[in-house]
C-alpha cells in the first residue's frame, strides 16, 4: 500500500469501479466514519454521519484510458440522524440508502472524486460488523464514468469493502462498549 498514512489508515479493503471499459481496483488508503454534531446547544439535535472512503494510488490497478492519470478515487457519503443513532453500537447491521440527485443534479451530500467531484448516486452502505472502533462497511453506488463526464458511457458502479475507522468530531468516545459484534462470513463483492 502507499507511503504515509493518515488518521482513518486501515490496512485492508478495496475500492472497485466498474466501469464501460474494465475494473479499477484499488487498496483503501484511509477509511473512516466521521459524527459531525450541530453546536447549536440543543442535546436532541441531529448530527451528520459521514462515510469517507479515500483509495491508494499506489496500490491501484487501473483501466488504459486512465492509467497514466495517477488517480487516486475518494467517495464521501453524509447521512443525517439522530444523535442516539449515531451511537457505534446503533450503527452495527443497519443499511443506508442514499439516492443522491437526479442526472445533472449537484450533491455535497454524497460525492466522487476522481478528476473532478462527481454525484454519487444509488448509495447502499451496510454496517456490517464492529470490532473496537472499526466498522466493517459495504458500500454500492454509481456515477458517471469518471473518465467521459458526458453520460456517454454506461454509468460507473462504485464497490468499496473494508474496515473503517469511527471517529466522533468532537472527541467522544466511540462506543458504550468495546464488545465484538458477531457476523456471518461477507460473500466476495461479485
Amino acid at each position: 500500500m502507499g507511503g504515509s498514512r493518515g488518521e482513518g489508515a486501515v490496512p485492508g479493503g478495496r475500492l472497485v469501479l466498474h466501469r464501460f471499459n474494465g475494473d479499477e481496483e484499488y487498496g483503501l488508503d484511509t477509511a473512516v466514519v466521521r459524527v459531525i454534531r450541530s453546536h447549536d446547544g440543543d442535546a436532541n439535535a441531529g448530527v451528520t454521519v459521514w462515510f469517507e472512503a479515500l483509495a491508494d494510488p499506489d496500490a491501484a490497478r487501473r483501466c488504459e484510458d486512465t492509467a497514466d492519470a495517477g488517480a487516486a478515487p475518494s467517495a464521501e457519503v453524509g447521512v443525517a440522524m439522530t444523535a442516539a443513532e449515531a451511537d457505534i453500537d446503533r450503527l452495527v447491521g443497519r443499511t443506508f440508502l442514499m439516492p443522491g440527485v437526479a442526472e445533472g443534479e449537484d450533491s455535497a451530500m454524497s460525492l466522487l472524486y476522481y478528476f473532478e467531484h462527481e454525484p454519487l448516486r444509488n448509495n447502499r452502505i451496510t454496517v456490517v460488523a464492529r470490532e473496537g472502533e472499526l466498522l466493517r462497511l459495504r458500500w454500492t453506488g454509481e456515477c458517471d464514468d469518471v473518465n467521459f463526464y458526458d453520460g456517454s458511457k454506461a454509468p460507473t458502479r462504485l464497490e468499496i469493502e473494508g474496515e473503517f475507522l469511527f471517529r466522533d468530531a468532537d472527541g467522544r468516545p466511540p462506543a458504550r462498549s468495546e464488545r465484538k459484534t458477531p457476523t456471518a462470513p461477507s460473500p466476495p463483492l461479485a
